[in-house]
């Protein structure tokens, strides 16, 4: 699963090399990998490289801040301003702590932090059905509402689906279904109270 951690800095604010760095060894995992998706961040590969960093700084602001296209806290996503969210960034905030992840001064259920945090869950099951039950049904969620089809981060959240789609798949859970009362087993293991949803039988 490392190479999520290279993925979550696709979704991380621009910095001055962060990007430079990250994308050849993007690009030459999805080549590998998932060379279906080889388009995708070529098409983020040339936003990068044909843009400055002050330029992509403003991009990624309108995007995710300002008048946002669509927001990466996940926990938004799932549960809105429900008190559930509360609860599920506690829980969450805590399997941070113990996987030794740093927030920095994002939220624990922001989408880059999730990222990050999925290849040093050492329970794998667990680092599986976060992913598989709440990750994936957010990101459909995220693209369902993102309008604007000419936004390099739309391609770039469809490649991160892809993906994990291709990553987490045929497994024994159910997944989430967003801004609803499903429950879910994943949720109650992290203690996540009334958002608990059943493994498939």
């Amino acid at each position: 699963m490392n190479h999520y951690t290279l993925l979550a800095e696709l979704f991380t604010y621009p910095e001055q090399d962060n990007l430079v760095g990250t994308i050849p060894l993007v690009k030459q995992i999805v080549n590998e990998k998932y060379e279906l998706y080889n388009d995708k961040i070529a098409r983020f590969s040339t936003f990068v490289n044909t843009h400055s960093i002050d330029e992509q700084r403003e991009y990624y602001i309108r995007t995710f801040d300002v008048q946002a296209l669509c927001y990466l806290d996940i926990g938004y996503i799932l549960f809105g301003e429900d008190y559930k969210r509360g609860a599920f960034l506690v829980n969450l905030r805590n399997e941070h702590i113990n996987a030794g992840n740093e927030c920095g001064c994002e939220l624990a259920d922001h989408l880059p932090n999730m990222l990050k945090l999925l290849p040093k869950i050492k329970d794998r099951a667990f680092a599986e059905e976060l992913a598989y039950s709440i990750m994936i049904p957010a990101l459909k969620e995220i693209l369902k509402n993102f309008k604007d089809e000419s936004n390099v981060y739309k391609t770039t959240l469809e490649l991160l689906l892809c993906i994990m789609e291709s990553d987490f798949k045929n497994l024994n859970y159910k997944q989430f279904k967003v801004l609803n009362n499903d429950k879910t087993n994943f949720l109650e293991s992290i203690n996540c109270s009334g958002c608990n949803s059943n493994k498939k039988r």
